[in-house]
Parts: structure tokens; C-alpha cells; sequence
């Protein structure tokens, strides 16, 4: 999407992977089988799919942002395709695994979730998974804050924001994120899990550029850069690094052909 454009190297580089147990859990109702086809939608630079792939598994990787695909990380599994969650360029019934990384929240609710179950074979999973920095910890939680506070200096407010602000108010996102229920789908599961990423003074500021919604150049991007050198300053340890807690939300569902 352009909303990411000339952001894929430090999404690349800065972005954290998702905690193994996850991966596990994605995994386990499919047997661990290197014969899973899985298709991982939205897929950015790759680091959901590549973590699929590091498994054995062939992964098809969805992404309509070229920049994204070519800040992409080679690896031998995993296979790049043009496309959006709304028009897969695959065939009926013919993966075993549908994926989204940290992106769900920016497809049509309705149009990709039917268009999930039209390409998953019968009984086929999916897995939808967000990372979010623990506001249970004060680090993280002032990191959270100082990024958000930037937002503005964008456009946060504009047709994509509130697109997305709108998706997370409806009614069928909150049955969703309850746990509640998911159109084309059944046996929905929710998981969760914590594990930290530790960075320097470039990855904190790589990662705050990597959101989409900051600042990419001018004044507010320099009250950014100035602010988090400041929370580096207070908040590394001897090493220089700083460790930012996430809390990784994973939900799972079958695909419900009849």
C-alpha cells in the first residue's frame, strides 16, 4: 500500500519478528508437514513469511507495495507475489495456510476474509497476528507515546487513518478481537504471548520511522529524533540498548466449508 512506501529498509531492518511460541501454536494443528503450502497476505517485507519458511514450509508472500517487496530479505521458501488481501492471484482450495502479520487491520473485513476462505482447502487454518508495545511497562509505554505523539505531524487524520479508526470502532472488529466470531470461519482461538526486542539509539528511531505515520522529514521529524535520543539517554542500559516489551496477539480459525 502506499501508505508504507519508502519504508521498506527500515521496516526491514528495525520492525521485531514474533515470538517462536506463536509460530508454534500457527503450526501445531498442521502437523509441522514440509508438504504446507501457506500464503502469508500483506506480507511486507517478508518477516512473518520468512519465519514460516524457516520451518520447512513453502510460503507464498502477498504484497502490493513494491518498495516492501524488494527491501525483502531472500529466502529459498518464500515466493514474492503482486497482489492485495482483496484479490489473491491464486486458485481455489489450494493452500493450507492463510497468514497476516501486523496487517489485517488494513484489509476490507468482508472482501478478504471471504477471499481467505475461497484460496484455504477445506478445513484449512487461519492466522491472524498483531505485536504491541506492553503498556504495562513504563519503557515501552513512553516509547509508545512519544512515536504517537509525532503522528500528527503526518497525516495520522487522513483517509487511511481513519479508515482504520473506523475498522477497530465496528462492531464486527470487536466480536472479532473478543474472540466472539469471524464470517467464513470457524473454531476462532485467541493467543497470547510477551517477548521483548532490544535496541540501540538507530534501531528506536529506525523503528519509529519504520510506523508509517510519523514524520518523514522537516520539523516533526526532528522533535522525533531529538526526543527519543533523550528517552534513549534515560532508558538504556551500560550496553546502549533499550528493551521494549511486546505483547503478540495471535488468533486462529478454520476455514468452515460446508
Amino acid at each position: 500500500m502506499s501508505y508504507f512506501s519508502d519504508l521498506g529498509e527500515d521496516y526491514e531492518k528495525y520492525r521485531p519478528i514474533y515470538p517462536a511460541s506463536a509460530i508454534d501454536t500457527i503450526l501445531s494443528d498442521l502437523g509441522y508437514s514440509n508438504q504446507i503450502i501457506a500464503v502469508d497476505v500483506g506480507a511486507g517485507t517478508g518477516i512473518g513469511a520468512r519465519l514460516l519458511a524457516d520451518r520447512g514450509i513453502h510460503v507464498v508472500a502477498i504484497e502490493p507495495n513494491e518498495d516492501m517487496r524488494t527491501a525483502a530479505t531472500s529466502h529459498e521458501n518464500v515466493e514474492f507475489l503482486v497482489g492485495t488481501a482483496e484479490q489473491i492471484p491464486l486458485d481455489n482450495a489450494s493452500v493450507d495456510l492463510v497468514t497476516s502479520f501486523q496487517a489485517f487491520h488494513w484489509f476490507d473485513f468482508e472482501k478478504s476474509l471471504k477471499e481467505f476462505h475461497r484460496i484455504l482447502k477445506p478445513s484449512g487454518l487461519l492466522a491472524l497476528i498483531w505485536n504491541f508495545w506492553d503498556q504495562d511497562d513504563l519503557v515501552s509505554k513512553e516509547y509508545t507515546r512519544l512515536v504517537f505523539r509525532a503522528s500528527p505531524d503526518r497525516e495520522h487524520q487522513s483517509r487511511s487513518g481513519m479508515q482504520l479508526n473506523t475498522w477497530f470502532k465496528s462492531i464486527r472488529y470487536q466480536l472479532f478481537w473478543q474472540g466472539l466470531w469471524l464470517p467464513y470461519f470457524t473454531s476462532l482461538r485467541r493467543h497470547e504471548f510477551v517477548f521483548s526486542q532490544d535496541l540501540d539509539l538507530t534501531g528506536l528511531l529506525g523503528l519509529a520511522r519504520s510506523q508509517g505515520f510519523t514524520p518523514s522529514e522537516g520539523k516533526g521529524l526532528e522533535k522525533l529524533m531529538s526526543d527519543l535520543a533523550v528517552f534513549h539517554q534515560h532508558s538504556c542500559d551500560r550496553q546502549g540498548s533499550v528493551r521494549l516489551i511486546y505483547r503478540t496477539r495471535l488468533y486462529t480459525a478454520i476455514a468452515n466449508h460446508p
